[in-house]
């Protein structure tokens, strides 16, 4: 490749106007004429930063160079690349790249950027003034600052990765997702139970009833034998006062009509009195009947037959209706109310032992009482003793008894109200009779009137004694056909028989057998009312995490940020799983989370483990003191990395033929600074870097760094290889084997132009013939240098 740098620069600044295109070339003129700055241009142009570290030789550069146009030709493919440099726009950081900053660069006449030079062309400058032990250092150190570097903004990327993760990783973790299967376990366990129990209820309650009816028909058979007969006698006497009293009635009626008759003065007189009579038996007969159906429902009612006591005994079976209606919820809440209650004296009792019993839990807003931690405790203890006193599922059976018949009584009142308006209509139109039979008699004499009223209020009072009589009659059959439930003690007896015999129970131990069972049908309905609480509970408890485990799923499968998280599980096909294959599905994602904090925390460990060792590795480097016995993991890793480096930069024959005669086993010792290589004879040898000639640091060095550039896993199509300031520490024979080393490279290396920059030497070799010699004598004098094909 050909080079060529037109410059515009201050007073003090110099840089060498050109490098011909030869593969092996030698430039060398006066100290300070600006060949190292030519190569430090181009390798800015290139995309390096070879002030980094050096801030004032930068800035020192960058100030007094004012313009430069560099163009390259003669490349592998024929590219030109041309760069037209702006100082003035470079940064003031040595380190950072120049990017867009260097100013307009052309490939081929075409506007490009340093990316675009990446590929075609490197330049590689490899300065001789260190020794390999320096080197070793300096390699050290940059791994340092490059470690360094990324560890100033460190801790803010790990937290930011970590929260990152730890977010995601707390929303699944809130879930439990791993309690999830044995959830929808015990929630089917718990189905399974209540429904369990709830069979063996209903059989319990089938048996159950057949007992209560069992001893129902005992005791009514009991009351059949023992009040039955002396009731129907009762009955027969009153039935037999009501004929007798009729018989009197039909008797003054026949006296009435044959009074009237012989008294009457006309025919029409006598028909008014007759449709009078007639009228009064009629309205006489219906009074009766209302009267009779009066007593039997306020029998029923258990109330006596007047207006006022059957109002109010309706007010009172309302206000009692409503108030059992009210209270039935609270029964069949109470075993949760129960298990509530447990759960708070449990907890409460567990800050207790913590000595926080004098802890106020709740202030009062007037002030006047504080609920501390013991007090509410034994308030809800006491609340837990009086509902634990009830029988749940007894006292629900008892009040629903209570609300039917407090129903039944209801209606037994509205319907003896009703009647009670039919008997007073009655007995007013009784009235309205009699009335009227007393005015169809005004016309009789005087005698006869007083006979007729004789005899009317004489029927008057055997139908007060029949009113009387007939209530009693009532209300003794009422409670005839209450006894024994209607039944004759035949049926009773046939009734009780086959019922004890279908419950396997004698007709003796009725009574005992329906305590017995009683006590054990309670608890089995306790047992099932809250075996069917919890599994309404687990069962809501189910669908309320499958709504949450569908909430986290549907984040994870659309969150842009959690593309990552869908690359490691496959969540893509959660939409047909059950509840318990989601759960394992998030399960997966909670650990892979884990692992991924887990490998972040160790990657942030095994960096500031590593930049700590490569720090001390290189102080040993420096001082020559190598390694400490003492050496942590991360101390080992980084001897065996620089061992390894060491062993590739030696692992060119010819090195190896020039240091350690032709040793293809040579290593670095960290713990010494020292070299080890086995020679001919199958010995170890052993030798300190400082242990070295200047002449052998430097060819071991300038080898090393070529062996580098080889090693690139993506060279660029050329390649400008710079060797500098070798001239103090080469002599004229180290120098031919480097010679003849690049030149046995050479062949291998078709796109690599390396240039050697020695300062000119008053002792050097003449050239063969005059016109090359004279030609550097002429170059130097104009350019104060001149450039030459490398020979040995």
């Amino acid at each position: 490749m050909h080079i060529k740098i037109e410059s515009e620069r201050r007073r003090g600044l110099r840089i060498i106007d050109e490098i011909p295109d030869m593969p092996l070339c030698k430039i060398q003129g006066h100290n300070g004429i600006g060949k190292t700055n030519a190569i430090k241009l181009l390798s800015l142009c290139t995309g390096a930063t070879p002030f980094r570290g050096d801030a004032a030789a930068w800035a020192s550069f960058k100030s007094q160079l004012l313009a430069a146009r560099v163009k390259i030709s003669g490349l592998r493919d024929g590219e030109i690349l041309e760069w037209d440099l702006e100082p003035k726009s470079w940064p003031d950081d040595p380190g950072e790249p120049l990017g867009e900053f260097i100013g307009a660069l052309r490939i081929n006449g075409r506007k490009a950027n340093l990316r675009d030079i990446f590929d075609i062309l490197r330049v590689h400058h490899i300065v001789a003034a260190e020794t390999p032990q320096n080197v070793l250092a300096s390699r050290v150190l940059e791994a340092q600052k490059d470690i360094q570097g990324w560890d100033s903004q460190r801790q803010s990327r790990v937290d930011s990765m970590d929260e990152h993760l730890a977010s995601i990783h707390a929303l699944i973790t809130h879930l439990s997702p791993e309690k999830i299967a044995s959830e929808v376990i015990a929630a089917r366990e718990a189905r399974t139970r209540a429904t369990s129990l709830t069979d063996k209820r209903e059989t319990a309650t089938e048996r159950m009833e057949l007992l209560q009816r069992a001893k129902q028909v005992s005791d009514q058979l009991v009351e059949v034998r023992g009040q039955g007969p002396e009731m129907d006698a009762k009955l027969e006497e009153l039935k037999a006062q009501l004929e007798a009293i009729e018989q009197k009635k039909e008797e003054l009626n026949r006296r009435i009509a044959e009074a009237s008759a012989r008294q009457h003065q006309d025919a029409e007189a006598e028909r008014e009195f007759a449709n009078a009579q007639k009228y009064l038996d009629r309205h006489d007969r219906a009074a009766r009947n209302a009267r009779t159906a009066l007593d039997m429902l306020a029998a029923s009612a258990e109330v006596d037959p007047e207006r006022d006591v059957i109002d109010a005994a309706i007010r009172e079976a309302s206000a009692k209706l409503t108030e059992l209606t009210e209270l039935l919820p609270q029964v069949h809440a109470a075993p949760l109310v129960l298990e509530v209650l447990d759960d708070l004296v449990r907890r409460l009792s567990e800050a207790e032992r913590e000595n926080l019993g004098h802890a106020t839990l709740l202030e009062d807003g007037g002030g006047s009482t504080d609920w501390t931690v013991a007090s509410l405790r034994e308030a809800l203890s006491r609340q837990r003793e009086i509902l634990g006193q009830r029988t749940p599922s007894a006292d629900a059976a008892r009040l629903s008894d209570e609300i039917e018949k407090t129903r039944d009584r209801l209606y037994s009142l509205d319907q003896a109200k009703g009647t009670l308006a039919e008997f007073e209509a009655a007995e007013s139109a009784l009235g309205k009779a009699q009335v009227r039979l007393r005015n169809a008699a005004e016309g009789l004499p005087e005698q006869a009137a007083r006979t007729l009223d004789d005899l009317m209020g004489a029927r008057n009072e055997l139908d007060q004694e029949a009113a009387k009589v007939q209530t009693r009659h009532a209300r003794l059959t009422h409670t005839r056909e209450l006894l024994g439930g209607g039944l004759d003690e035949e049926s009773l007896s046939a009734e009780l028989a086959q019922l004890c015999k279908r419950l396997g129970v004698r007709i003796s131990r009725i009574h005992s057998q329906v305590a017995n069972e009683a006590e054990k049908f309670e608890e089995i309905v306790r047992a099932e009312t809250q075996a069917v609480q919890q599994a309404e509970r687990a069962q809501q408890s189910l669908e309320r995490r499958e709504r949450e485990t569908e909430q986290v799923l549907l984040k994870l499968q659309t969150g842009e940020e959690l593309g990552w998280v869908r690359n490691s599980v496959d969540i893509a096909q959660v939409s047909s799983m059950n509840l318990e294959q989601k759960a394992a599905v998030l399960c997966r994602v909670s650990a892979q989370l884990d692992r991924a904090r887990n490998r972040l925390h160790l990657i942030d460990e095994a960096v500031r483990g590593t930049g700590t060792a490569l720090s001390k590795l290189q102080a040993g480097l420096q001082t020559g003191t190598g390694q400490e016995d003492a050496e942590t993991p991360y101390d080992t890793a980084a001897r065996h990395w620089l061992g390894r480096e060491v062993q590739r930069w030696f692992e060119d024959e010819f090195v190896r033929n020039a240091l350690f005669e032709g040793s293809a086993q040579v290593r670095l010792d960290a713990h010494d600074m020292s070299i080890v290589w086995v020679n001919k004879n199958g010995e170890e040898e052993r030798r300190p870097l400082t242990g070295f000639s200047s002449g052998q640091q430097v060819l071991a060095y300038t080898q090393a760094q070529i062996a580098k550039i080889d090693a690139e896993e993506l060279p660029a199509a050329n390649r400008l290889i710079a060797l500098d300031e070798f001239g103090a520490f080469l002599d004229w024979k180290n120098m031919s084997s480097l010679v003849n080393l690049l030149k046995v490279r050479e062949p291998g290396v078709p796109r690599d132009q390396v240039v050697v920059i020695l300062p000119l030497e008053g002792d050097r070799p003449s050239g063969h013939g005059d016109t090359p010699v004279d030609g550097q004598f002429r170059s130097l004098e104009n350019r104060g240098y001149f450039a030459e094909e490398l020979t040995t």
